[in-house]
């Protein structure tokens, strides 16, 4: 018998195939829904954040340049230490201090001998301004008017500590003025009076330091030596680098008086006066090295030794309690 085939187009409640696709991909889509449009308000909120983004990215940048000249003193001003009101620093520095950025410690470093309160009212700022409000280069250069500072160095500790660190002149001497010198001779005021001694500080270069305690720098270091005459200041340092290289003489030396701005005196801490010549006082400083490793001249009870003459000393003693009377009575014959 022969076999009978069905096609697949002719099966029984067979649907096409065309047909069964059609409805799958039908079934597989769903409905899309409508988007509410946007309201008025939200629109314009949309178009001002459009419309604010370059000018964010400007002042961004405004922000960024005047930080950076704040604190790497890329632009110094040698204005006043706070900021005009109006200016970009002082509205920058306000409106930081509306979040936390105002001082709330000032550190001070390196101030052995200025007093601290001195240097914080120079600084020009106090605790609670803002602290991005004022130039750094102008408190520097307030501090450094004060007269024992050499240099100063104002930084920002973000968000509200500001550090100062100072160097000191360091003092070279004590320079008297007025009063008796240090041998003993009086100076005068135009009226015939004595005058009244008045000590002040110098440094290397002979430079008074002002607002410097003279008798407090003098007991910080007593080795400070004390100098009179008028170019005294002036012509320590070549003296001093001479008693440096004789330490034997230098440890004896308490004062040195300029005679005339010609020569030096130098007197010793026993009260013995040293006259030095005119020239060559180096050799004249290296002869009494000499004598003193030998003898001990400079521990003796010797109340001058004069070097004026090159090539020749003369020692005069202090004269013994029996000869002073003599020396009297003979000076009143």
């Amino acid at each position: 018998m022969p076999r009978v085939t069905v096609s697949p187009d002719v099966r029984p409640n067979a649907a096409p195939r065309a047909t069964r696709a059609a409805g799958t991909r039908a079934k597989a889509k769903k409905p899309v829904a409508m988007q509410d449009r946007l309201s008025a308000r939200a629109l314009f909120f949309r178009r001002v954040r459009r419309s604010i983004k370059p000018g964010l990215w400007v002042l961004g940048g405004v922000i960024t340049l005047t930080l950076g000249s704040e604190l790497f003193h890329e632009i110094p001003s040698i204005g006043p230490v706070l900021s005009p009101a109006g200016s970009i620093r002082h509205v920058f520095g306000a409106a930081a201090a509306t979040i936390g950025f105002r001082i709330t410690s000032v550190q001070i470093n390196g101030a052995d001998t200025t007093p601290l309160p001195v240097i914080q009212a120079a600084l020009g700022v106090q605790p609670g301004d803002p602290i991005l409000g004022f130039s750094l280069a102008s408190a520097e250069a307030r501090i450094e008017q004060l007269g024992p500072i050499q240099t100063a160095v104002v930084e920002r500790a973000l968000p509200g500590t500001v550090i100062i660190t100072v160097k000191e002149r360091a003092p070279y001497a004590v320079w008297q003025t007025g009063g008796a010198s240090a041998s003993g001779s009086e100076g005068s005021t135009a009226a015939g009076r004595p005058a009244l001694p008045k000590f002040v500080v110098i440094d290397k270069a002979g430079n008074i330091i002002a607002d410097q305690d003279a008798v407090a720098a003098k007991r910080r270091n007593p080795a400070l030596l004390l100098l009179t005459g008028q170019d005294a200041p002036q012509m320590a340092g070549t003296l001093m680098n001479e008693l440096i290289a004789y330490p034997a003489v230098r440890a004896h030396v308490a004062a040195a008086e300029r005679i005339d701005g010609l020569r030096w005196n130098l007197i010793l801490r026993n009260n013995t006066v040293v006259k030095l010549p005119e020239d060559n006082e180096r050799q004249a400083i290296a002869e009494l090295e000499q004598m003193q490793a030998s003898m001990a001249l400079l521990d003796r009870p010797v109340e001058v030794i004069d070097l004026r003459l090159a090539g020749r000393m003369a020692v005069r003693p202090y004269p013994s309690a029996a000869a002073m009377p003599a020396a009297s009575a003979q000076d009143h014959t």
